[in-house]
């Protein structure tokens, strides 16, 4: 029994159906714009990015060698640090070294053995002299050689003349240059002036590094 107002053979129109799938579809297939186009979109260009990125580049660039250079300021000045302690331990050393010395040779006076001439007036030698003297007679036995003896100059408080026994030459010295390096450069000569047959009247060894011979 049909009932007023109705249609039991209504069906959906295919038509009205289509149009709604193709509205889903449009709908499914919309491309969202991404960043960068939205990016365009207010003004950015590519090269605007370009220089943004190089201006960072350079930035950090900048702060690494900002950074560069502080380490090398740091490593600069622990090295003077290092130097200027070292130079103090150096001469706080030496300080003391030449202090124990000083003390040893006031406990232990040592006196030469040799004969010291004078051509000074009044003969006074100083114990300065005599402590240097027995130095060098001390030293000469190290390189196997003997002193005869010693002469001080006229008037030449630093400078002391050496004769060495069974040698003809005599040897200038100094008080300003250590005994031990004397000696040992007079010993040189001695092998020097005999290897060449030499028959000088003095070797002059008061200039550190060099002898002369005449």
């Amino acid at each position: 029994m049909n009932q007023w107002g109705g249609n039991q053979n209504y069906r959906p129109s295919k038509k009205s159906s289509s149009v709604k799938k193709a509205k889903r579809s449009d709908a499914a297939t919309q491309v969202v714009p991404n960043k960068t186009e939205r990016d365009y979109r207010v003004g950015k260009t590519i090269a605007n990015a370009t220089n943004n990125a190089r201006k960072r580049n350079l930035e950090h660039i900048a702060a690494r060698k900002k950074q560069q250079r502080k380490n090398v300021i740091v490593v600069f000045c622990v090295l003077v640090i290092i130097v200027a302690v070292g130079i103090v331990l150096s001469n706080y050393v030496a300080k003391k070294t030449a202090e124990h010395q000083a003390s040893l040779a006031e406990k232990n006076p040592i006196t030469p053995t040799v004969s010291i001439v004078d051509e000074n007036v009044g003969n006074n030698v100083s114990e300065r002299v005599k402590v240097f003297v027995a130095r060098i007679e001390a030293d000469a036995k190290e390189y196997n050689v003997e002193i005869d003896h010693v002469v001080l100059p006229f008037q030449k408080a630093r400078e002391i003349i050496v004769y060495f026994k069974d040698r003809k030459e005599y040897y200038k010295m100094t008080m300003e240059r250590g005994s031990a390096v004397q000696v040992e450069d007079a010993e040189r000569m001695m092998r020097y002036l005999d290897g060449k047959s030499l028959k000088p009247e003095y070797v002059d060894l008061r200039v550190e590094g060099k002898a002369y011979y005449k």
